[in-house]
């Protein structure tokens, strides 16, 4: 069979160009890399051209994805988030239904895409005259500013780790140079990493002792070329945050690269990208990619006992373990959030094939909420959702705390799970009844189990 079936073709000319530009490849090198001429590469883009096998998989290669997720014809993320906005009581008099938001992801990507840039300031305004009706307007203004720029700033960070699939190989690239300038050995690292910096940069680490108020973690003072890092963090944290400073030196121009190659431009959206992406870099760092990946494989993804070997917390394990897509030496693909006990979402990434909701509350009947019920214990469930799709999630609370007893703890659920498929791979998995999934959504707003008795 030579072709592709003629109803898969009907958009994949659609997915290849959105795939295209989000590489940020020109037709002119995509051509080249495939061995076929611009022109062609034009027609299959317009849909005037059915596709071979042989170039499908080429480009599924290429793009470093699965197959599936190149003929699915459809940006399912963008399909998701436009189902979770038109649920909206804004939209009750349209009624559109999901199989016109399909089909308005599959033909207008772009609209779709601008759709939801609107309903994100909406949103947002939305938020700030809530606020406004709380306080009296001359004391809420800076607050609503402030609060309104945090909420959009992180929600375009977390499209920047979607797009990148939370994967950046050249800060891994450095990271790896760092490591091995650094004697980067348990129970060494904390003093290496105070004297690297002090050796090659002339930062003073100091340790403040007399510390103790909850919002002070870590402060650079630039002109005095001092870093203070609360004594009353753990081991864990205060590596953490000489790792994320040597990241934030070290790796400045590659930070700056790539914000600028996501076209980040807003001031505080490009600060908390910085951010980011240095404490991706202090991950990467604290757990080598190699040595992490193999050690992942060989325990069967055990977050305790990731932890415990690389001497990290359960949360920071939990971030790296997201991160493991080189080609090469892939980990299991997953989904990540991080929620309060409000049931505020603070942290998502998927990659597993779940959508996690960009408006609302997610699903009642996830565990990641259970989870505060039965603190400090990993609770693991087999979810299955509205099309089919079985998923084994697992999800644990973690409590922090900067200063000493008398300052207040912040508690969140760590969740995270994986399509069944990987299902061996991974301990998390072992004695679960296949047989006996939780019938979950996404959220109450999008949802079509209308018998659900948790539904709100």
């Amino acid at each position: 069979m030579k072709e592709i079936n003629k109803e898969i073709t009907t958009n994949i000319g659609l997915v290849i160009k959105r795939l295209r530009k989000e590489k940020r490849i020109t037709q002119k090198k995509l051509a080249s890399e495939l061995g076929i001429s611009v022109s062609y590469i034009n027609l299959l883009e317009n849909n005037r051209r059915n596709i071979t096998k042989k170039l499908l998989f080429n480009l599924a290669k290429l793009f470093d994805i699965e197959l599936s997720e190149l003929t699915s014809d459809y940006n399912k993320q963008l399909n998701s988030d436009l189902v979770d906005i038109f649920s909206d009581t804004l939209f009750d008099e349209h009624e559109f239904k999901n199989n016109e938001v399909k089909d308005l992801s599959i033909n207008s990507p772009g609209i779709g895409d601008a759709v939801r840039i609107l309903y994100d300031k909406y949103t947002q305004n939305r938020k700030d005259l809530a606020l406004l009706a709380d306080q009296m307007i001359s004391v809420k203004q800076e607050i609503s500013d402030t609060a309104g720029s945090v909420s959009s700033s992180a929600d375009v960070i977390s499209d920047m780790l979607q797009s990148n699939n939370n994967f950046f190989p050249k800060l891994e690239e450095i990271s790896s140079v760092v490591d091995h300038q650094i004697d980067m050995n348990l129970g060494n690292r904390l003093k290496s990493m105070v004297s690297y910096l002090n050796d090659k940069f002339s930062i003073n680490v100091k340790f403040s002792e007399d510390a103790l108020d909850e919002n002070f973690s870590k402060k650079y003072i630039a002109e005095e070329k001092v870093l203070k890092i609360s004594n009353t963090l753990n081991r864990e944290s205060k590596e953490f945050m000489l790792a994320h400073q040597i990241g934030l030196i070290i790796a400045k121009d590659q930070i700056d690269h790539q914000l600028m190659k996501d076209r980040i431009e807003d001031k505080n959206t490009r600060a908390l990208g910085k951010n980011v992406l240095a404490n991706y870099f202090a991950s990467s760092l604290l757990m080598p990619y190699e040595k992490f990946w193999q050690t992942a494989e060989k325990y069967r993804y055990d977050i305790d006992v990731l932890a415990n070997r690389f001497d990290t917390s359960f949360e920071q394990a939990c971030h790296r373990l997201t991160t493991l897509q080189r080609k090469d030496k892939k980990g299991i693909p997953f989904h990540f959030m991080r929620v309060d006990i409000a049931g505020n979402v603070s942290k998502r990434f998927s990659i597993s094939g779940l959508k996690i909701p960009r408006y609302s509350v997610a699903c009642p009947r996830w565990n990641v909420y259970t989870a505060f019920l039965n603190p400090g214990k990993i609770k693991i469930q087999l979810s299955k959702m509205l099309d089919g799709k079985s998923f084994v999630c697992f999800a644990r609370t973690v409590s922090k705390r900067i200063g000493d007893y008398r300052s207040p703890e912040t508690f969140f659920s760590i969740g995270m799970g994986f399509d069944i498929k990987y299902a061996k791979r991974c301990i998390y998995a072992d004695g679960l009844d296949f047989a006996k999934p939780i019938p979950t959504g996404l959220s109450c707003r999008t949802c079509e189990r209308e018998n659900c008795r948790q539904r709100a």
